[in-house]
């Protein structure tokens, strides 16, 4: 499911964590997957195996949920 702001023309998709694979840690807030801005791309320093520079989640330019953009994304 992809969902797109408005605000500055960035289209995210869900993906699973690449830390718990789906299971709900908490780098992902406890929702097995993050948003990432498409096209989506794992961190170029982990290569997805989730490292300080993605947030743990293996992933490039997440949308994390406590950032206030997050809900709007999510309509």
């Amino acid at each position: 499911m992809k969902y797109q702001m408005t605000e500055q023309q960035k289209v995210y998709a869900r993906e699973i964590c690449g830390h718990c694979g789906g299971a709900r840690c908490t780098y992902c807030d406890k929702l097995g997957y993050v948003l990432v801005a498409q096209p989506s791309r794992k961190c170029h320093h982990c290569e997805g195996d989730g490292c300080i520079y993605c947030g743990y989640t293996g992933w490039y330019d997440v949308l994390w949920k406590n950032d206030p953009r997050f809900s709007s994304c999510m309509r």
